[in-house]
């Protein structure tokens, strides 16, 4: 609920504004008045102001000597001008003194409801983002002063496998780290992991952070058990440990955990996922760890939430693999705006997907995109190291492979940077370049000939031909034969099709004339082309 201000020296203005403001509906519960500088300054010493709608003329104080008081002494209100004056050195003075927006009179009621929202929403991430500064702050002091504990470092060295996993070897360690009553209790497992940072922090800043969701989990679900620890693991992963007090999962953890996945988003910034296991001794902690861990890495459909260990079944995965000819096509002709709206609505169905999508299916659909995108590249006579910066490709991908939404997020700023560099390099092509292009894409059609070439950059095909000839050395005729047996050629050397598709898919319909014109061009039949090139 939020609280207004009206600041104005004619009545009948605050009147109007009091009744044709629909306050309500805007979450203002209250809403005070002011004739002048002085009594203004007074209300907001008594009472909590967080927007001020204010006349800049009025006697004993301009609205802009008060907004100056304002931002000295409340600097989180913000305010919106009401005047007459179209003056723009009124205006020039009231951005320079941090007003939120200046409006001129009369004021359209609807209007201004429409600016307050924008304004009381600028006050609430204001709001939000003070109270992270603040938890931010506090969790710096406890994580600089804080040290390791006994019982992490025995948990970590027994998940690192420093530690044997038999009940003797447990006992023994336990004794070292006078922790008597790890060899008997039974312990619940909870993966805590963060899937992804929605802010950009550098490496101390994101140990700060996970420090703070350590000390939020040592809250929130272990409630400081004395006998409970939280372990951090790889990859800004957490590992808590619970004494379990039965043999089966007590349902207020789960709703604790839920609680504090929703928290941590909420405050830290962050998507973050729990995977509960099942209360085991210390001796089998590694194996329910291990999978867990599985567990964790095949969940790359759901984020801020909790997972149970005893529901996870790994499914035999039935995914419709992508039309990747059909997308490699549009990227060809320039279509952006429809290919990204497939390649979203793809990666959409399968998060709603009956078996869900695992790691490994993601991981085999961003291969074959990327083969998919090089492809389209090299057609276009482009390289990826041309088109993309150095390590990019290489650098991200165990980010984007966390999660479908980083995934599509990905995808579609690939798709975006690769069609603008294609669309580039046609607009910078001379003539001959744009003809050799166009040839090279549709170099597998039958029906490709001199006449559709020249109609795909509107000449006639004698003119055409001539000028390509002057150039390349060669006529278009030729020039097609050359690249289909050249592409011929990577189809024998790099595919496993006959040599009667290899044909068909070099443009050719009789496998007699492509078999003798073949020879004639490289010195031997295609089946010897291919035995010499894969003994190689």
């Amino acid at each position: 609920m939020y609280t207004v201000l009206i600041v104005d020296d004619e009545v009948h203005a605050i009147r109007g504004l009091e009744a044709g403001v629909r306050w309500d509906r805007l979450n203002i519960h209250a809403v005070h008045t002011a004739r002048g500088l002085k009594q203004a300054q007074h209300i907001f010493q008594t009472e909590p102001v967080q927007l001020m709608l204010c006349d800049i003329e009025m006697p004993k104080g301009s609205g802009l000597d008060l907004l100056a008081w304002v931002r000295e002494h409340y600097p989180k209100t913000e305010t919106i001008f009401l005047t007459s004056h179209s003056d723009f050195s009124y205006a020039k003075k009231a951005i320079q003194l941090g007003s939120f927006e200046y409006l001129l009179k009369p004021v359209d009621y609807e209007e201004l409801e429409q600016v307050i929202v924008k304004a009381l929403a600028k006050i609430n991430k204001d709001l939000e983002l003070s109270a992270f500064e603040t938890n931010y702050k506090h969790y710096v002091q406890l994580w600089e002063s804080q040290k390791p504990m006994l019982k992490e470092r025995f948990w970590q060295e027994l998940l690192r496998q420093c530690i044997a996993s038999s009940p003797e070897k447990i006992e023994e360690h336990a004794a070292k780290y006078k922790l008597p009553y790890l060899g008997s209790t039974k312990f619940l497992p909870i993966l805590f992991r963060v899937q992804k940072w929605y802010k950009s922090f550098n490496q101390r800043d994101e140990q700060i952070m996970e420090y703070a969701l350590r000390n939020a989990a040592e809250e929130q679900v272990l409630k400081y058990h004395s006998d409970s620890a939280v372990v951090s693991i790889q990859s800004g992963g957490l590992l808590a440990l619970l004494p379990a007090e039965s043999e089966s999962m007590d349902i207020a953890i789960l709703a604790d955990c839920e609680a504090y996945v929703r928290s941590c988003s909420q405050y830290f910034n962050c998507e973050l996922s729990a995977y509960i296991g099942q209360p085991v001794h210390a001796y089998k902690m590694v194996d329910q760890y291990q999978q867990l861990t599985r567990m964790d890495q095949d969940n790359v459909t759901h984020a801020n939430q909790t997972l149970l260990l005893r529901d996870y079944r790994k499914k035999e995965q039935t995914i419709k693999p992508p039309s990747m000819n059909e997308w490699a096509e549009w990227m060809k002709q320039g279509a952006k705006e429809k290919l990204a709206a497939d390649v979203a609505r793809y990666l959409d169905d399968l998060k709603e997907a009956k078996n869900g999508v695992d790691a490994q299916s993601l991981q085999l659909f961003y291969q074959n995109f990327l083969q998919m995108m090089f492809f389209v590249l090299q057609v276009k006579g482009l390289q990826a190291n041309e088109v993309f910066a150095n390590n990019l490709l290489t650098d991200k991908p165990e980010a984007v492979l966390r999660s479908l939404s980083s995934m599509k997020q990905w995808i579609l700023y690939l798709v975006e940077v690769a069609m603008n560099r294609i669309h580039a390099l046609q607009e910078n092509l001379s003539l001959v370049d744009k003809v050799k292009r166009f040839i090279n894409e549709h170099i597998g059609e039958q029906s490709l000939t001199r006449e559709e070439v020249a109609n795909f950059v509107y000449l006639n095909p004698d003119y055409l031909n001539r000028v390509f000839k002057k150039e390349a050395g060669m006529s278009i005729s030729d020039y097609v034969q050359l690249q289909r047996i050249e592409y011929a050629k990577q189809l024998l050397t790099r595919s496993e099709y006959s040599v009667s598709d290899i044909a068909v898919q070099s443009g050719y319909s009789n496998l007699s004339y492509f078999s003798t014109l073949f020879k004639k061009m490289t010195g031997m039949n295609p089946g010897d082309y291919r035995k010499l090139a894969q003994s190689k």
